[in-house]
């Protein structure tokens, strides 16, 4: 079993990539005080402007660069709803999602028809340095930022008591931000490096796979690492055992990553504390 692990393991570290990526997002919005649920639609429509993007311009950085502007479109879109308005975050991530879905699938299936969501395959030494990025630069870059700075001080004010913070939205935009420069990264490498293209729905529920690796991690850099792993291998060993043939049924091994997910936070239920203002 510890061989297939091991041969699992290159295989979860690529494949779990816009996932981290997603989880430090939403790790920092979380710790500015809001839940974004819309971070799925987030990561699915920068899927699709990254295939566009790179389409029109025959360029790989082109494609990041347009992944993370329709990001930071649906970002601002839940911005000025759950920051300017104030209104509900649940209801309005729940809406972003719909939206997302909706928008994502429609232009889908107005354009199958050519090749305008198929993309050749992402040269190695940008996956490498995407991964690179995701697994080692962004944590520490993010530990330096929240734990080691004034910015991050204030920012994570604005998620305990935002009462004692002069400007609450700015540094919760600031988080947005962030987030949208993460999740788009991660939702433009999930089509240009691991799908080589667009479809529908493509992004299958990392999104809210993020938001409760962020709560397994318990609001902290390496326990977002830690739960994004552990995620990664479950996923990869679900591959590596339906190529091994062992007779157990398709769609349970589908299901492997999730409910392992799932056993995961009935096992830490009740025993974290989340940012006092979390959701305000």
């Amino acid at each position: 079993m510890i061989d297939v692990i091991l041969h699992a393991l290159p295989i979860a570290i690529i494949a779990s990539t816009p996932l981290l990526l997603a989880v430090e997002g939403e790790l920092v919005v979380q710790r500015a005080g809001m839940i974004n649920l819309g971070i799925e639609g987030m990561m699915l429509v920068a899927a699709m402007t990254g295939v566009i993007g790179q389409q029109l311009t025959r360029s790989a950085a082109a494609g990041f660069v347009a992944g993370i502007a329709g990001a930071m479109v649906v970002a601002a879109l839940f911005g000025v709803f759950a920051i300017r308005y104030r209104a509900d975050q649940i209801v309005t991530g729940t809406a972003v999602n719909l939206l997302a879905a909706g928008a994502t699938g429609f232009v889908y299936q107005a354009l199958r028809g050519g090749a305008l969501f198929f993309v050749p395959p992402m040269p190695e030494q940008v996956q490498r340095l995407v991964v690179l990025l995701a697994w080692l630069v962004v944590p520490a870059a993010l530990g330096l930022l929240l734990w080691m700075s004034r910015f991050g001080l204030r920012l994570r004010a604005a998620g305990e008591n935002p009462e004692v913070l002069a400007h609450v939205a700015r540094y919760r935009w600031c988080a947005l931000a962030i987030e949208a420069l993460l999740a788009g990264t991660g939702g433009a490498f999930l089509s240009l490096a691991l799908s080589s293209g667009f479809a529908e729905n493509m992004t299958a529920g990392r999104g809210f796979i993020a938001l409760s690796i962020v709560i397994f991690g318990r609001w902290n850099v390496r326990g977002a690492i830690i739960g994004t792993a552990l995620f990664g291998i479950a996923a990869a060993l679900q591959y590596t055992l339906q190529a091994m043939n062992i007779g157990l049924p398709y769609h349970l091994l589908l299901a492997l990553p999730y409910v392992v997910t799932l056993l995961i936070l009935c096992g830490i239920a009740g025993r974290v504390r989340a940012p006092e203002a979390l959701g305000r």
